[in-house]
């Protein structure tokens, strides 16, 4: 009988630390951890501030010359805010703008016109966005580079403003073999052109 409660007791006490988070007790210690890859971080607020104000200017430019309305300016802003856009990824802007095409909110002109805008802008926060992305596409740097790039200026809080704060943030990911040495000259040299 003694034996019949200790089991029923015990069981009861294994369940219960699986259940409430003590079940890495029983896990596998010898399988490797599923990923070593860190985690992105999540923009700052500062970050997104400025692509916003960045672009922003760009859409006011298009307001002034009637390519588009206030209103659609609005909706733009709201939606990139919304998908939470730092102003790194052009293509990822074109993606939260294809989303605005298809519910007719813009056309498709002015998506592309929101699209040549940034590229053509002097902000170094889009210059810089347009030379990752190219730099991405021609295989130069991995899409996982990309990422970890990215996730740097994120955590340095990056503005977008100082090329040569960019530079060290670069030097850094070269010291720790994130990039080579050669990849930060392109990323550095692209952004001087």
């Amino acid at each position: 009988m003694f034996a019949k409660i200790l089991g029923t007791t015990l069981a009861g006490t294994v369940f219960a630390t699986a259940a409430f988070g003590g079940g890495a007790v029983f896990a596998d210690s010898t399988t490797p951890s599923a990923s070593t890859t860190p985690a992105v971080s999540a923009p700052t607020d500062r970050t997104n501030q400025h692509a916003i104000d960045a672009l922003r200017d760009v859409l006011d430019r298009m307001v002034k010359e009637d390519v588009m309305t206030a209103r659609q300016r609005d909706a733009v802003v709201d939606a990139v805010r919304k998908a939470d856009w730092d102003g790194f990824s052009v293509e990822r802007l074109g993606d939260i703008l294809g989303v605005l095409v298809r519910n007719d909110v813009i056309s498709a002109r002015q998506r592309d016109a929101i699209i040549d805008g940034v590229r053509r802008s002097d902000r170094v926060l889009f210059r810089f966005a347009v030379v990752l992305d190219r730099l991405t596409d021609n295989g130069t740097i991995s899409r996982d580079q990309n990422d970890a790039i990215r996730d740097a200026l994120h955590r340095a809080d990056w503005d977008g403003f100082s090329i040569d704060r960019l530079g060290r943030i670069l030097a850094e990911l070269v010291k720790h073999g994130v990039i080579s040495a050669a990849q930060r000259d392109a990323i550095m040299d692209g952004m001087r052109r």
